[in-house]
């Protein structure tokens, strides 16, 4: 397990949360885990602040609140957060099939049994990647968490960047020289002064293009395909992480 674990627990009910936090901290202590940990009494206030801030690993939500439900909270996560572990709390087990399309970890029923907590949180920290790299980007007024790794290729154009990932494109105004800074340097080259390629996606690496393992084909300029190249033999080599 990492060694510190941000919850937040999403409940309107007080004596809940205060429950909660009692378990919660138990289990912290028993597996030796520094740990973060933040209330909110209603959906609302919950994505108001992850919006602002993805430094949650996991979230304890209520499904009946009044306003927006858990279901749906999770739903607007999911949109553009794959990596925070959701572990659905409620008193009326009728919701438990919904919590597939929202991948969920687990349903616990009201009263919490304290044991049943430890495993799904259990389960929770080991989905949590160690050394985990993201970047942090803004579409459309959204801040959107991308994993590194997932990234195949960065296309700069006039006004917006593209970033192409295994699931989906997003388009961002952030600079292409800002994004390249916040990279890792070991697993992405810059080939073209428009493109950024993620080395573990490259198939073939030619005198003018560069083809990617989902098909794309991508130009590698004369000036820096050397240093594309060697940074892709060394990659492959296994010389670089």
């Amino acid at each position: 397990m990492i060694g510190r674990i941000n919850i937040a627990i999403c409940d309107d009910e007080k004596i809940h949360v205060e429950l909660l936090e009692k378990y919660v901290d138990n289990w912290a202590k028993k597996n030796n885990i520094k740990l973060g940990i933040e209330f909110f009494h209603s959906a609302e206030a919950f994505d108001f602040s992850w919006s602002m801030d993805k430094r949650y690993h996991i979230l304890l939500l209520d499904i009946q609140m009044p306003g927006i439900s858990g279901i749906e909270l999770a739903k607007r996560i999911r949109k553009s957060d794959n990596l925070l572990n959701i572990i659905f709390i409620t008193a009326i087990p009728d919701f438990i099939g919904e919590g597939y399309d929202v991948s969920a970890i687990n349903y616990l029923i009201k009263p919490i049994e304290e044991k049943k907590l430890y495993e799904c949180l259990d389960k929770a920290a080991q989905k949590i990647p160690k050394k985990e790299k993201t970047i942090l980007i803004d579409v459309e007024g959204e801040t959107i968490r991308i994993k590194q790794e997932d990234i195949i290729y960065i296309e700069a154009f006039s006004h917006t960047v593209d970033i192409n990932t295994v699931s989906e494109k997003y388009a961002t105004r952030k600079n292409i020289g800002i994004i390249e800074n916040e990279l890792e340097q070991n697993a992405f080259v810059r080939c073209h002064r428009s493109y950024i390629v993620g080395l573990k996606h490259i198939k073939r690496i030619g005198k003018t293009d560069i083809e990617l393992d989902n098909g794309d084909v991508i130009p590698v300029s004369r000036r820096l395909y050397t240093n594309t190249n060697m940074a892709f033999i060394k990659y492959f080599r296994g010389e670089i992480n």
